[in-house]
C-alpha cells in the first residue's frame, strides 16, 4: 500500500487563498501538491506529471469545473483521476450535477481541515486499492502465459501468437527445437538436475534468438521459437548460432543434443493440429537419426 507522500494531488482553484488554505492542511498529511489556477494550466501540469486526485473548484472563469471534468473524463490520459468538487453551492440540483460530470465526492466551501483530510484520504485508499487489483491482475494474466519452470513463454501463449500470424494471412517461421534423449539425462541426474538443464537451456535459447521472436517451452524437453517470414538464409544461420551456443555452453554443451524442424508456412493455410503433426514427424524422423541434426520444411 502507497504511503501519504507517494501520492501527488492537484489542486484547481482561481483563488489563490483557497489553495493556500487546503495546502495547509494537506502538507500536514505528507502529500505531494500541485496547483492550477485555471484549467488550462492544469491540463499542462496532469500531462507532465503522475497525479492520484484532483481537488477542482466549480467556479472559474472561461472553463468551470464541470466542463473541465467532462474533458477530463473523455481523456485517456486523466479519465482515471477522481475528482473532489469544492463548491459553495449547497443547492441539490449543484451537487447532483457535480456527480454526474465524474466527480467522486464534493466539498463544501468553506471547509473544515478535518473534513478535506477525511475525504481526501477516502479517495486516495480508493486509488490504492485499485492500483493493487490492478497490479494483482496483471500478475495473474502473465502467469497464464509463462512456463513456471523456464520463466519462457508457455504452449498457450505461443498458439496464440501463432494464431494471430494466420489471422493476418502472413507467412511465418516455426523453429521446433528438442533436446535428444532427455528421458536418460533425467535418470542420470534427476528431477532436479534435469530441471536445471532445462532452464539453462531456455536461457540460451532466449539470448541466441532475435529480439522480437517469441520464445517459449511447449512441453517437456521441447521448445519452440516463432518468427516473421525471414530469407531462409537467414534462419539458416539463426539454427547455426543456436546449435553453436548451446555447443559451447559450459554447463550444458556436453551434455544436451538437440533436434531442430525449421518450418516457413504459409499464412492460414494449415490448421494447428495439422502443424504440429507434420512437425511432430519430422522431429521422429530426425531422432530416429544419427547423422542429421535439423531439417526445413
Amino acid at each position: 500500500m502507497k504511503t501519504n507522500n507517494n501520492f501527488h494531488i492537484l489542486i484547481v482553484d482561481d483563488e489563490k487563498l483557497n489553495i493556500e488554505l487546503a495546502s495547509v492542511y494537506l502538507k500536514e498529511e505528507g502529500y505531494k501538491l500541485s496547483f492550477a489556477l485555471s484549467a488550462k494550466s492544469a491540463f499542462e501540469l496532469l500531462y507532465k506529471k503522475e497525479i492520484n486526485l484532483i481537488l477542482l473548484d466549480i467556479n472559474m472563469p472561461k472553463m468551470d469545473g464541470f466542463e473541465m471534468a467532462k474533458m477530463l473524463k473523455k481523456d485517456k490520459v486523466t479519465k482515471d483521476i477522481p475528482i473532489i468538487f469544492l463548491t459553495a453551492q449547497t443547492d441539490i440540483a449543484y451537487i447532483t450535477k457535480a456527480f454526474e460530470v465524474g466527480g467522486a465526492d464534493y466539498l463544501s466551501k468553506p471547509f473544515k481541515g478535518a473534513e478535506l483530510k477525511a475525504r481526501v484520504k477516502t479517495q486516495l485508499e480508493c486509488v490504492a486499492y485499485l492500483q493493487e487489483i490492478q497490479h494483482k491482475q496483471a500478475k495473474l494474466a502473465q502467469l497464464t502465459v509463462t512456463d513456471n519452470l523456464t520463466k519462457l513463454k508457455n504452449t498457450l501463449y505461443f498458439d496464440s501468437q501463432i494464431k494471430i500470424f494466420q489471422d493476418k494471412k502472413e507467412n511465418f517461421w516455426i523453429l521446433y527445437i528438442k533436446i535428444n534423449r532427455f528421458e536418460k539425462l533425467n535418470e542420470l541426474y534427476g528431477f532436479h538436475g534435469a530441471n536445471k538443464i532445462l532452464r539453462r537451456f531456455g536461457k540460451i535459447l532466449q539470448s541466441s534468438v532475435f529480439g522480437n521472436a517469441v520464445v517459449a517451452r511447449l512441453y517437456g524437453a521441447s521448445f519452440g521459437v516463432l518468427l516473421k517470414d525471414y530469407e531462409k538464409e537467414l534462419i539458416v544461420k539463426l539454427y547455426k548460432k543456436i546449435q553453436k551456443d548451446i555447443d559451447e555452453d559450459k554447463d550444458i554443451g556436453t551434455l544436451a543434443s538437440i533436434s531442430t524442424v525449421c518450418y516457413n508456412i504459409k499464412g492460414d493455410a494449415l490448421s494447428l493440429p495439422l502443424i504440429y503433426k507434420n512437425i511432430y514427424k519430422n522431429i521422429s524422423l530426425l531422432q530416429e537419426s544419427n547423422n542429421t541434426k535439423v531439417v526445413f520444411i
